[in-house]
């Protein structure tokens, strides 16, 4: 009798896997490596042992309070998982705003933040409008925005420089020229700001209270540290960063001087920032109201 042998393909493998529960899979083959999950779910391994495929929110929750562990080195393995994880960890304020704390109180990683973020800025210019724009519309962003100029020596020259700033800054505020000239358009960019925020920002007490609060704050530091050793994943969460206005918004509010301050020390990012600003009408009154030789 001839036996026949069937070559059975990884792929047909795989596609196998996704038809059975992560349990099933486990006692197959014993390997996190080959186990499978549908697309958007992620792979945790519980804390006694056993794997099982969850929703990127709920892989948060169950690290956070000690029902699994994250790993790393299989999110590493997995890019279409590990880009799960890092959109739900950008869209969760809570977790965002320990990252932001963290990258405060670590210095180096703040200095590689923002030399990362001039590079992709310098690359995409749409991104330098992201972040302006939440401190330009913002009344209070604006006012903090002001004084982080007046302390940086390079803006300050080149704003004295410039001769549309320093026309702009003393154009009449009252009367029939209110609004006339450069600012007769309204900002190319705000507008989008605006709608995106609406619907998307909330203070620190709706952050409480409708997003969930951690209760290891050290497991959710581990797997903060664990990303930023790896430069290409810290770079996408950057872009992350970066194309959320109502992000940018947060930022603004933990640390807007040393976003600023990187921008401002770039001298072609200076000039589009100045140029930026000079179509935002509401922080071009500002300054002209700020300066005493404006009226």
């Amino acid at each position: 009798m001839a036996i026949i042998a069937i070559a059975i393909s990884p792929a047909f493998e795989n596609s196998f896997a996704q038809e059975i529960n992560p349990r099933q899979q486990w006692k197959k083959f014993a390997d996190l490596d080959v186990i499978t999950c549908k697309s958007g779910q992620l792979l945790l391994q519980k804390s006694h042992g056993n794997p099982a495929c969850v929703t990127p929110s709920t892989y948060l929750k169950l690290v956070d309070r000690g029902y699994g562990t994250h790993n790393q080195s299989m999110m590493d393995k997995n890019p279409e998982m590990m880009n799960e994880l890092m959109n739900a960890m950008a869209s969760n304020p809570n977790l965002m705003l320990h990252w932001h704390e963290m990258m405060q109180n670590d210095p180096n990683m703040m200095s590689q933040t923002m030399t990362d973020w001039v590079s992709q800025i310098k690359n995409n210019p749409e991104l330098l409008k992201n972040m302006l724009g939440p401190m330009t519309s913002d009344p209070e962003l604006r006012e903090k925005m002001i004084e982080v100029m007046k302390n940086h020596s390079y803006m300050e020259t080149m704003l004295k420089q410039n001769s549309k700033w320093m026309d702009s800054i003393h154009d009449s505020m009252t009367g029939s020229e209110m609004g006339q000239g450069m600012h007769n358009s309204q900002c190319v960019w705000c507008p989008d700001y605006q709608k995106h925020t609406d619907s998307h920002s909330m203070n620190s007490d709706e952050i409480g209270s409708h997003y969930m609060g951690f209760l290891n704050p050290d497991r959710m530091t581990d797997m903060i540290h664990h990303m930023w050793i790896n430069s290409e994943i810290t770079k996408g969460m950057h872009t992350m960063m970066l194309e959320d206005s109502s992000h940018m918004t947060m930022m603004s509010n933990q640390m807007m001087e040393p976003m600023l301050n990187a921008v401002m020390s770039d001298p072609d990012l200076r000039e589009q920032m100045i140029e930026l600003m000079l179509e935002h009408q509401d922080f071009m009154n500002l300054i002209r109201h700020d300066n005493p030789d404006a009226n």
